[in-house]
């Protein structure tokens, strides 16, 4: 029942170096504020929904320094089912305050026009793909120290195959945390679990996945560096009239 939950990597690691295709380059998108790194070549873990099993999805974290407009949301994965949508959802809140809870629900969505897009990469049999929520208008203002964002993006199958959010280590990462933080969970149906670390027993995969978000970062408003200018502008009037 366990080799459920990721690849069986027992079985299947005297065979990894002949079925992993390792010379696909870093793929974070233009534009990534953040992104999580590339697939390491060692485990995934289970993020699908109507595949040849339920539902299971993997979450990871964030921080920005900035406020940022998000435009789109992604995420790798090793499948071999046929994608027909995908779900999304930015959460937030503690690491400790996010088991069992999920954090608070900041943005979600689904789309029926997922962009599907090969990184070149594979591995224990299965083609990764990019799984892409295009289109959106999600402002992510900055969290109070101690918080992350997590995201999520769930691949839709045909009721065939499987799918499984890459590992990563962080190799061509893009913000913070790149993908060495140990701070992904999972919730799942499937397995019953409600929001748990990746690290806990069954899973057994205290590691990070890659996942990422596009968009920009929002700039100071003109306003406020007017209204800053005037200001000056007018202490120095006053300071000459003193004089």
């Amino acid at each position: 029942m366990k080799k459920q939950y990721h690849f069986a990597l027992l079985a299947l690691a005297f065979v990894v170096a002949a079925m992993l295709n390792s010379a696909a380059i870093a793929q974070a998108p233009p534009g990534s504020l953040w992104y999580n790194g590339d697939f390491n070549g060692i485990n995934g873990l289970a993020n699908e929904q109507a595949t040849s099993i339920g539902q299971s999805s993997v979450y990871d974290n964030f921080r920005n320094s900035a406020p940022w407009h998000i435009t789109s949301v992604f995420s790798d994965n090793l499948e071999n089912t046929t994608v027909t949508a995908a779900t999304w959802e930015i959460r937030s809140g503690t690491p400790a305050g996010f088991v069992g809870t999920g954090g608070t629900l900041v943005a979600s969505g689904a789309t029926a026009t997922p962009a599907v897009t090969p990184t070149g990469r594979s591995g224990f049999g299965f083609t990764e793909f990019m799984i892409a929520a295009t289109g959106l208008n999600v402002n992510l203002p900055v969290l109070p120290i101690g918080q992350f964002y997590w995201l999520n993006v769930t691949p839709t199958g045909n009721g065939t195959g499987r799918s499984f959010d890459s590992q990563t280590s962080g190799a061509g990462a893009v913000g913070t945390p790149p993908g060495n933080d140990m701070n992904a969970f999972i919730n799942s149906t499937q397995f019953g679990a409600v929001f748990r670390p990746t690290g806990e027993a069954p899973f057994s995969q205290p590691n990070d996945f890659s996942m990422g978000v596009i968009g920009n970062v929002v700039p100071e408003p003109a306003s406020a560096t007017l209204l800053m200018c005037g200001a000056g502008a007018l202490l120095a009037g006053r300071r000459r009239r003193a004089a």
